[in-house]
């Protein structure tokens, strides 16, 4: 039904921020040229997705927007350009937070004689738990209006969706822990392990003096989180038309281009000769550039299934947010099911980007499936219940006999 356009742009999203892990991971340490120096190749990392997200982001909508008529331009609005311009910086600050989560894991479990894969393994279920709940409280007391980004107040939800979250939440978390023991099989079936540690062992030791990394991950999921309302909000500023979506997307663009183009290029101006990644690796380029694609196209379906979501709404003759609340939720559900199916059959090798293979998955793979299912299933049942719900009375009218 067209209604129900968003969920495909919803679905995208998901497709698309799922890959990202797997992408940016493998393209990330292709570049890496000597071990002691990995920041450098991480930020070289971060420079492709730039670039991909400025080719997609900027170079696109620049060319549609100006070749508009004056009369089918968006607004020029400061504040939705400045909302537009924060959601792409939270992005890019969340990309990059994680690439710099999963090296410093890695670091740490080295360091700590653990294999690789030990505290890497929860990183992606702490983002997506942390995310969508960060989203939607958001959602709930930030409700800004035209011309007044600072209106706050308490929207009460259906109480569905909070147990669709958690599901949601855990169930993730569960899906990427079954990854993680994939990961840990693999290794162990390719070095020798004297001494396995019990799961209590890795969790304590995980955590004790992993500062760093956990750091990042929390920034990832705040950023990611605050992500849908600050677009939402920096798009609807720019107008209704339908280029005011493709001139937020430029905003993301840019904020994209300052945050992981600029400010990579000039460390990497600076770094020296020794420590220089590998710029002639064509596998990790394109590999780190396919990453930022992945991220950018994602992002413009957040984009068009906000407007699809609040088209749905008026067309039902609901509030314009009805919709928007369930988008990121739904999200961020999908996103590490796809990323844990792509790590079952995709096993890149150093110079080896195309091999590929079967793990059977852990038991809590399926019951992290299972959960992420039944929770989306129960956002999109809280949606229909607020749907279906009657728009409530003025209060004079409420009064009358």
């Amino acid at each position: 039904m067209p209604k129900n356009v968003w969920l495909v742009f919803v679905a995208l999203a998901g497709l698309s921020w799922g890959t990202y892990v797997p992408l940016i991971f493998y393209g990330g340490s292709e570049l890496i040229s000597n071990p002691k120096f990995q920041t450098p190749a991480r930020v070289l990392a971060i420079l492709c997705v730039g670039v991909a997200y400025f080719a997609i982001g900027v170079v696109y909508p620049a060319i549609y927007l100006l070749r508009l008529p004056k009369q089918d331009r968006p607004e020029r609005s400061l504040s939705g350009l400045l909302f537009s311009g924060l959601a792409g910086a939270a992005g890019a600050i969340g990309a990059i937070c994680v690439i710099f989560a999963t090296s410093n894991a890695v670091i740490a479990a080295n360091n700590a004689g653990q294999p690789p894969g030990t505290y890497k393994l929860f990183i992606a279920p702490l983002i997506f738990g942390l995310a969508p709940v960060i989203n939607t409280l958001v959602s709930i007391v930030w409700h800004p209006k035209k011309g007044e980004p600072f209106h706050f107040g308490w929207q009460a939800p259906n109480s569905l969706l909070w147990i669709g979250i958690i599901c949601v939440g855990f169930g993730a978390g569960l899906v990427l822990y079954s990854k993680g023991l994939l990961e840990e099989k693999s290794v162990a079936q390719t070095t020798e392990v004297t001494s396995k540690p019990t799961l209590g062992e890795t969790l304590v030791e995980g955590f004790a003096g992993s500062a760093p990394w956990l750091l990042f991950v929390t920034c990832a999921g705040l950023a990611w989180g605050t992500y849908v309302p600050l677009i939402f909000y920096g798009g609807s500023e720019l107008g209704g038309k339908p280029s005011s979506r493709l001139l937020a997307i430029l905003c993301v663009g840019l904020a994209y281009f300052v945050l992981a183009v600029v400010f990579p290029v000039l460390y990497l101006s600076s770094v020296p000769e020794e420590q220089q990644p590998r710029w002639s690796s064509l596998s990790g380029l394109t590999f780190s550039g396919l990453a930022g694609a992945a991220g950018a196209i994602g992002a413009i379906c957040v984009i068009f299934a906000t407007k699809s979501a609040i088209e749905a709404a008026k067309a039902t003759g609901l509030p314009p947010a009805t919709y928007k609340l369930y988008i990121a939720p739904l999200i961020f559900g999908l996103a590490p099911v796809i990323n844990t199916l792509v790590s079952m059959v995709w096993h890149p090798l150093p110079g080896q980007p195309l091999h590929f293979g079967l793990l059977l998955p852990h038991w809590t793979l399926w019951l992290g499936i299972v959960l992420v299912g039944v929770g989306a299933a129960l956002v999109l049942y809280s949606k229909e219940l607020s749907e279906s719900a009657p728009a409530p009375r003025p209060a004079l009218e409420a009064a009358k006999p």
